[in-house]
C-alpha cells in the first residue's frame, strides 16, 4: 500500500514528504494516532494520510474519558458487566440491541482485517448512539435499568475499543469499581 500526502504525492523519507509518527504521538497521543490510522486505512491500495483524522482520534479519546466519568457518577460507584434485561420497546432495549449488532459487526470486521470499518462502527455507535442519544436521555433518569444499561454498554465499548486505544482503555478500566477485575487485555471479548 502506498501512503499519499494531502496533495497526492507519495510519502518518501528521501524526498522529505514522509510523516514522523513520533512527532504525531507527541502532539496527539499514541492512542489517537493508532485510532486515526486504523480509521483511515481502508482496503484501497493508496491511502491519503489526513492529520485531521488523528485530531479526531484525540477528540474521541477525550470523549470516551468524559463518558467514563458520567457512567461512574451515574452508577454511584457500582458497576457490573452483566447485561440488563429491560422490558421490550424501551430506550434501554433499543440501545442494547444496537450494541449487540455493533459488537458482532466490529468482531467480524476485526477478524477479516477490516480495521477501518471496525473503527468507523465503534466511533459512530459510541459517539452518536451511546453518548449523543442514550446518555443525553439518561441524564435525568435514576432507574436501575438505566444504571445497568449505562454500565454494560460502557464496559462493552471499552472492550471493543481496546485494540484501537489500548492505553486509554486500560487506564480507564484500572479505575473502575469492578469485582474480580483483571487487566482489560485479558478480559473476555464481547459476543
Amino acid at each position: 500500500a502506498t501512503v499519499l500526502t494531502k496533495d497526492g504525492r507519495r510519502m518518501s523519507k528521501s524526498l522529505g514528504t514522509g510523516i514522523n509518527p513520533l512527532e504525531l504521538i507527541e502532539k496527539y497521543g499514541t492512542d489517537a494516532l493508532r485510532f486515526g490510522l486504523a480509521y483511515q486505512a481502508t482496503a484501497l491500495q493508496d491511502m491519503r494520510f489526513n492529520e485531521d483524522v488523528i485530531v479526531m482520534g484525540q477528540k474521541f479519546a477525550n470523549k470516551f474519558w468524559n463518558i467514563a466519568r458520567f457512567v461512574l457518577t451515574k452508577s454511584g460507584g457500582e458497576m457490573s458487566a452483566e447485561a440488563p434485561r429491560p422490558s421490550s420497546e424501551t430506550e434501554e432495549s433499543r440501545l442494547l440491541a444496537k450494541l449487540s449488532t455493533t459488537a458482532k459487526q466490529v468482531t467480524k470486521n476485526i477478524e477479516q482485517y477490516k480495521f477501518s470499518e471496525a473503527a468507523h462502527l465503534l466511533y459512530d455507535f459510541t459517539w452518536h448512539d451511546f453518548a449523543d442519544k442514550y446518555i443525553e436521555y439518561s441524564k435525568d433518569k435514576k432507574t436501575d435499568d438505566v444504571k445497568t444499561a449505562l454500565s454494560h454498554t460502557f464496559l462493552t465499548c471499552l472492550k471493543l475499543l481496546h485494540p484501537f486505544m489500548p492505553f486509554v482503555t486500560e487506564e480507564i478500566h484500572s479505575r473502575l469499581p469492578l469485582k474480580n477485575k483483571k487487566m482489560l487485555l485479558v478480559e473476555e471479548w464481547p459476543s
